[in-house]
């Protein structure tokens, strides 16, 4: 079994989960959700289309009353209007099918979208893009392999998510990859290497497509349920809601991908959500669900929550070697400032700096991703003055952000000698959740 575990628990006016690494007592994710319950993203709405604006080419919504969203108008979805026959313009006064796909951020309204999506475990189901593939973060066998899952037949687009990955790939009892449950060959025929598995290989196809039967499975019952939502859709009134999506605490339980040593949660509501929401989900999960019920000893206290957050959301943070970062956020960016801290002796030893950099590298990308800072970041790490140094440098942070499940771009190193870094933005950092 795993040394990680999922606490959810109410926190301030919503509720906080996170992921816990029981071996470092530390946070390894977290998740704040709002009680908010105005919308939340993946929540499918009947709109209506206050007005255009064709320069920007976007649309101007009401998604309930007095409720206003922004809307980009993209010529390659066909939009679905319930009013009238959609004859390929959107107009004021349109009722649209719409989801949202960015929360509002300080005066901007939240960003809706007419490729309406429903995601599962595997697979993420497009009504508007019909477009079929496989995740990005897949090597090039495992697409192959994972794309046999696809049914050519439905109209939907189809995009197999990494999570589809462990199918490829049997598990011991800690949720570590050990050997290889079926073939990792082309779909040639054609023995190919795989440092993903030391196991032997073997040619036999129908092995991996009987293994990905799930994943057809659930692209075949979100088809359906696509189908059902557009139908119903038609027949709402402007401003319903037709389709709720799951909050947040329960989809990064689905989507972090661990075999979780325990799932704890204080709250007899959630508790029963979450029994609910695994049983389909995550079957194998459920007798690792429990309720904690300590009332001498509550469940903050017991994991520092309070403390934790207050680490994690502070301006410095310490590294193990003594250097530490400065993490500030201006109107227009995030800057992050490396410091050698403490060992002042050995600043001028170069591959002592080196190593500094590098362990800032690794706890850079672990605040990036638990704070959820997003858009442009600047880094200004320890000046090497060794090229060779920075590429490598700049090699670990890009693998390090192949570990993140948002989209994160290292982009290069500055004139100034600055590591621009790039995160798509879907929600708000963690410190704008909780506090605002």
């Amino acid at each position: 079994m795993g040394a990680m575990r999922y606490i959810i628990t109410k926190y301030k006016d919503g509720v906080l989960s996170f992921v816990l690494d029981t071996k470092s007592g530390k946070m390894e994710s977290v998740v704040f959700t709002s009680s908010d319950e105005n919308a939340k993203i993946g929540d499918i709405f009947v709109a209506k289309v206050k007005n255009v604006a064709q320069q920007i080419h976007a649309a101007f919504i009401d998604y309930a009353p007095n409720k206003k969203g922004y809307l980009p108008i993209n010529i390659d979805y066909a939009p679905i209007i319930t009013n009238r026959q959609y004859d390929g313009r959107i107009l004021a006064g349109d009722e649209i099918l719409v989801q949202l796909e960015k929360e509002a951020v300080r005066t901007k309204e939240p960003v809706f979208t007419t490729n309406l999506s429903l995601a599962g475990k595997y697979s993420v189901i497009s009504y508007g893009n019909t477009y079929k593939g496989v995740s990005r973060k897949c090597s090039k066998i495992e697409k192959e392999q994972l794309r046999t899952a696809i049914p050519q037949e439905i109209e939907c687009g189809v995009i197999i998510r990494t999570n589809a990955v462990s199918l490829l790939h049997t598990s011991d009892v800690d949720g570590t990859k050990s050997t290889t449950s079926l073939p990792l060959c082309s779909t040639s025929g054609t023995m190919i290497s795989e440092d993903r598995a030391s196991s032997t290989l073997y040619t036999d196809k129908t092995a991996y497509i009987d293994v990905l039967k799930p994943v057809r499975d659930e692209i075949l019952y979100l088809n359906d349920k696509m189908s059902a939502l557009l139908h119903d859709g038609m027949h709402r009134t402007c401003y319903s809601r037709i389709w709720n999506a799951a909050p947040s605490y329960l989809t990064s339980l689905r989507d972090e991908g661990i075999l979780y040593q325990q799932i704890v949660t204080d709250n007899p509501l959630i508790y029963n959500e979450i029994k609910d929401f695994a049983a389909f989900y995550m079957p194998e999960q459920l007798s690792n669900i429990s309720l904690y019920q300590d009332d001498s000893y509550p469940l903050m206290k017991l994991y520092r929550v309070e403390t934790q957050l207050d680490e994690l959301l502070a301006k410095k943070v310490w590294l193990k070697s003594g250097a530490y970062l400065v993490i500030e956020k201006t109107e227009a960016m995030y800057v992050i400032d490396v410091n050698s801290g403490k060992n002042i002796s050995k600043k001028n030893n170069a591959e002592y700096i080196y190593q500094i950099n590098l362990e800032a590298a690794d706890e850079i990308m672990r605040q990036i991703r638990l704070r959820n800072l997003s858009g442009m970041i600047l880094v200004d790490f320890i000046n090497m003055d060794d090229a060779a140094k920075d590429n490598t440098l700049l090699q670990e942070l890009r693998i390090l952000a192949k570990r993140d499940h948002i989209l994160t771009t290292i982009v290069d190193i500055t004139a100034l000698g600055l590591v621009e870094i790039t995160r798509k933005k879907t929600t708000k950092s963690l410190a704008e959740q909780i506090y605002h």
